[in-house]
């Protein structure tokens, strides 16, 4: 890697997604894809096709698995001299269930109970690595898949917060991998202190219960938050500043060829990517929409992740034919 600052820095698993050729119950198909996936290494890859530089903490199983997602994330341009081979645990899995039993609509089958990555601990966060960045990003995934986990994520957190990095806080708060709500939102609370916090109208329905959609946007803003994005799926994005300023930008209309998953991941890499390339904070939601319509055509969580070149010709696309914003 370059040995100038870094930009971006996470930690998480990195998984195989398997992807059957035809949708339907999994019980039919005998062909499926092969990827590389997982929200912390999808949001990376999508900042560095838009031209940022990145790395990722994380750990694989001695196996072929494991070979492969560090290939490909080197590929990819990402820093992986962080990611630990461990000998005593797989690489996870999970497996993409498409357009059923809800036509349009994906469902994840994860194989990951166990694996190398649950055992990341805080002996696996260099803090001299992590000061090498601009900004740390995580997600509410990696503290739910253990205790370690957790403590290794919050001590990169923390790391972030005292040499003055940027943070940046995904909630995806994943109810099978919680079990315990009342866990999850005690173990994330910390974290909605980032400086930017990008979450849905579910994840916030979870971490605020009993309360409107906008008290719940409010809660986190006086939390100390900059900057709070919300993914509306159909309905575009929203975003609120510290200021209380509320920006809203429908969403692109696209087909659902293949899987919806990942669409957030790419969202969220197209509007940092713009957010600190100094772009208005309207225009980046705008980005991020059209990065997670692009996604959602092929199979794959990262395959369909825009260039910048990409994101203009199908904004400038749009603006010619309104039909494609919803």
């Amino acid at each position: 890697m370059i040995n100038t600052q870094l930009d971006f820095v996470s930690i998480g698993e990195v998984l195989i997604q398997l992807n059957p050729l035809s949708p339907g119950p999994l019980r039919y198909p005998k062909l499926f894809e092969t990827h590389v996936a997982g929200s912390e290494a999808n949001m990376l890859i999508g900042l560095r096709k838009l031209g940022y530089t990145a790395g990722i903490i994380s750990r694989v199983g001695n196996d072929e698995f494991g070979q492969m997602i560090i290939s490909f994330l080197r590929g990819e341009g990402i820093d992986t001299s962080k990611i630990f081979v461990d000998p005593e645990a797989p690489t996870g899995v999970y497996f993409i269930q498409r357009h059923y039993p809800i036509p349009g609509q994906s469902t994840v089958f994860y194989y990951r109970h166990g694996s190398a990555a649950s055992r990341m601990s805080p002996d696996d966060v260099d803090e001299d690595y992590i000061k090498k960045f601009r900004a740390l990003i995580i997600t509410g995934i990696t503290p739910a898949l253990s205790d370690s986990c957790y403590y290794a994520v919050k001590k990169a957190y923390e790391v972030a917060t005292r040499e003055g990095l940027d943070t940046i806080f995904d909630t995806n708060v994943r109810v099978k991998l919680w079990k315990d709500l009342n866990k999850a939102r005690e173990k994330l609370a910390l974290f909605l202190k980032s400086k930017i916090v990008l979450t849905n109208s579910e994840d916030l329905a979870v971490l605020f219960t009993g309360v409107s959609l906008e008290e719940a946007m409010y809660r986190v803003i006086d939390l100390g938050v900059e900057l709070l994005v919300i993914k509306l799926g159909e309905e575009g994005s929203l975003a609120i500043t510290k200021n209380y300023e509320i920006f809203k930008v429908q969403a692109f209309k696209v087909p659902v060829v293949e899987d919806v998953i990942g669409a957030g991941d790419a969202f969220n890499a197209a509007f940092l990517a713009s957010v600190y390339k100094g772009i208005s904070i309207e225009d980046a939601l705008r980005y991020g929409n059209a990065a997670g319509a692009l996604v959602i055509t092929t199979r794959g969580d990262v395959e369909s992740q825009p260039t910048w070149d990409t994101l203009e010709l199908l904004i400038k696309k749009a603006k010619k034919e309104q039909s494609l914003i919803r």
